[in-house]
């Protein structure tokens, strides 16, 4: 199979059948083949019914129409941008600082070589590859397909790193497009919907509190945070007016770092017009990934970029969620030949039978690398690989679709269920289906458990705020809702009212902590403060036994850790917890994980004990004022169980007694 080719070989996914048949979409023109316009500067691929003229040199759209209506915003293009971090050994100092190596550089789009691939009337695409800086480790092919009949075009690229170069890392891959200024009204699924704010309100904004964070004339603050979204609840997202709507639509993730609960962000307002985005790959919320050692290749894609008109939102809408059903169902697409992306795929199933009171529905299956591989977890995994999931019936059955051949560790996580499945060794060898029959799995238990605050579901979206976490500064809440701190009564407090979504270093002074443009004095006349919360519960008799408290952390946001004591004794610290920035960027989760307190249960008093939680931020800002706090941590849940007879439940650290 020669790598860089394509055929035309599967059935086309066909949306004028669709159009003809649902009478709140507008006629498109007569279906019409694949033309291809090449002049010296350009190249345009048309088909009757989407236009895309691309600049030669850049790999950039430079004019998008569909039903001869321009969609991009005057002047504004379509683009893609990369960021590599790598290696360097050299002696050359490029900072002040101590320098520690690590390089991060642009690929900037220039001087690019232009390809065909395959000229046919049912389909055209062609390839830009970027004159690669002699300091950049990656080579990289941004591929654009339009096919007959299609509405919309296809986008992938090609990344490649020889086994000559350094150690290198794909920091962001996105793809973008400022479209037209009346398409601003933004969707990501049937629940989250809005308008963003006009572009010349951007222009004129009063000043900026943070990066990409607005401050209207009217006084409004708009984040483009906001939008972000776990990438397996946007499988289309797009922008509309009351007539016209542009969509990315994702067939498939496979390519995508962090899993299912990896979150990017989907498109925001700029001064240039509306922002629509596909993330290939971020270290945004996380998943940073490792750095890949020789030889290295994979594709990222494809995408629909998918255009349609209608009579309304709704109708718009809904045509767009069609189409991604017809991409579902053909991926991974026939028509793309490349060695790194195979169409002969496994589709691997089986059972999950939960013991106990475990409710498994809705629950999340993963395929991925053991953790033990480069030391990362499945949620950190995706920079050089490629990750499958699926959702679980509310049967607990699953089909994981579209596998690659290899061999993976099979991960299952579900809401309100505490602890995480896994199955090694499954290996998928051929195209056929892998059923792995009958799982076994059992929520974890260290003993009886004597509470439990939140919900085991990997976010903090069942406490304060944990409905309106976009809203941007949201924290600035906490000293006014909490004055006190959270002291939070064990069957007496709420927790969406009594725990804060946030546990949050906090500034402190005399006006309050708001919102300032910057750059301000950022010293201020006031100091941050680490709140001490405190988990308040009875023990209605003495305990003897091993007790193991449960600290499941959603996010932790910049680097740093906790210590925890029980009735004023140091019970254990956490330190050395890498940060995930969902906290100052609007989210409610961030990369996962669970740290474990085991002490003797002779240390609970009969009657009332106290529970503190402290912060310890690796790097304290001690007098620098900010508009976010620098360090914090979102919990998922926590859990006290205690195990009387000491052998009857395991250890979470796996050691005996």
């Amino acid at each position: 199979m020669k790598q860089g080719t394509m055929r035309a070989a599967m059935t086309t996914v066909r949306p004028t059948a669709l159009f003809a048949v649902v009478s709140c979409i507008l006629a498109l023109p007569a279906q019409s083949s694949v033309s291809v316009v090449d002049s010296d500067r350009t190249i345009t691929l048309a088909n009757g019914s989407v236009s895309l003229r691309i600049e030669k040199a850049t790999g950039q759209i430079n004019e998008l129409l569909h039903a001869g209506h321009s969609m991009l915003s005057p002047g504004q293009k379509g683009y893609v941008t990369t960021l590599g971090r790598f290696i360097d050994d050299s002696d050359t100092t490029y900072t002040n600082v101590k320098e520690t190596k690590v390089r991060s550089k642009f690929l900037r789009a220039r001087d690019c070589a232009f390809k065909t691939h395959v000229s046919t009337p049912e389909m055209v695409g062609v390839s830009f590859t970027p004159r690669r800086p002699a300091d950049f480790p990656f080579d990289m092919e941004y591929h654009y397909v339009l096919r007959e009949g299609e509405s919309g075009f296809c986008f992938y690229v090609v990344a490649r790193k020889p086994g000559d170069r350094p150690d290198a890392l794909l920091t962001q891959l996105r793809f973008g497009m400022r479209v037209a200024e009346s398409m601003r009204h933004i969707r990501l699924s049937d629940e989250r919907s809005g308008l963003l704010p006009a572009s010349k309100d951007i222009a004129n904004a009063k000043g900026k509190v943070m990066d990409a964070t607005y401050v209207l004339p009217s006084g409004e603050i708009v984040t483009k945070y906001s939008w972000a979204s776990p990438t397996e609840d946007v499988p289309v997202h797009g922008l509309h007016d009351d007539t016209r709507g542009v969509w990315i639509i994702t067939g498939g993730n496979e390519y995508l770092n962090g899993g299912p609960t990896k979150q990017h962000n989907t498109s925001h307002g700029t001064y240039k017009g509306p922002i629509l985005l596909k993330l290939f790959y971020s270290n945004h919320y996380g998943s940073r990934g490792s750095f890949v050692s020789g030889e290295w290749k994979k594709v990222f894609g494809p995408i629909f970029v998918y255009m349609n008109s209608g009579d309304g939102p709704q109708a718009l809408w809904a045509d767009a969620k069609r189409q991604r059903q017809q991409h579902g169902k053909a991926w991974p697409y026939h028509w793309l030949q490349h060695a790194e992306y195979p169409v002969e795929r496994a589709t691997v199933t089986g059972r999950f039978h939960a013991t106990g009171a475990a409710d498994l529905s809705r629950g999340w299956v993963v395929l991925a690398r053991p953790k033990e591989h480069r030391g990362l977890d499945w949620q950190q995994q995706g920079a050089d690989t490629y990750i499958y999931r699926a959702r679980m019936e509310a049967n607990g059955e699953f089909a994981i679709p579209a596998v690659r051949k290899g061999s993976y560790t099979l991960y299952a996580f579900a809401s309100g269920v505490a602890g995480e499945f896994r199955k090694d060794d499954i290996s998928v060898n051929s195209a056929d289906t892998i059923d792995l029959g009958d799982l076994q799995w059992s929520e974890r238990s260290f003993g009886q458990p004597l509470w439990r605050i939140g919900v085991p579901d990997r976010s903090a979206a069942e406490f304060r705020h944990g409905d309106d976490f976009h809203r941007w500064g949201v924290w600035f809440d906490y000293p006014r809702e909490f004055p006190n701190d959270v002291d939070f009564v064990v069957g007496e407090s709420r927790e969406r009212t009594d725990w804060n979504y946030a546990h949050m270093a906090v500034w402190e002074e005399e006006v309050g902590w708001h919102p300032r443009m910057i750059p301000d004095d950022r010293k201020g006349e006031g100091s941050w403060r680490l709140p001490t919360w405190k988990v308040r519960f009875r023990c209605n008799e003495s305990m003897q036994g091993r007790a193991t408290l449960t600290i499941a952390l959603a996010s932790v946001s910049h680097d740093g850790g906790l210590a925890v004591e029980l009735n004023g004794k140091p019970l254990a610290t956490f330190v050395g917890m890498e940060g995930d920035s969902a906290l100052p960027r609007s989210g409610i989760r961030g990369i996962f994980r669970e740290r474990f307190a085991i002490f003797d249960a002779s240390l609970l008093r009969r009657g009332e004990n106290v529970l503190t939680l402290d912060l310890l931020p690796s790097k304290m800002h001690t007098g620098k004022r900010s508009n976010y706090p620098h360090f914090g941590v979102m919990y998922d849940f926590l859990q006290l169980d205690v195990n009387h007879s000491r052998h009857a439940a395991p250890r979470p650290d796996g050691k005996r007694e």
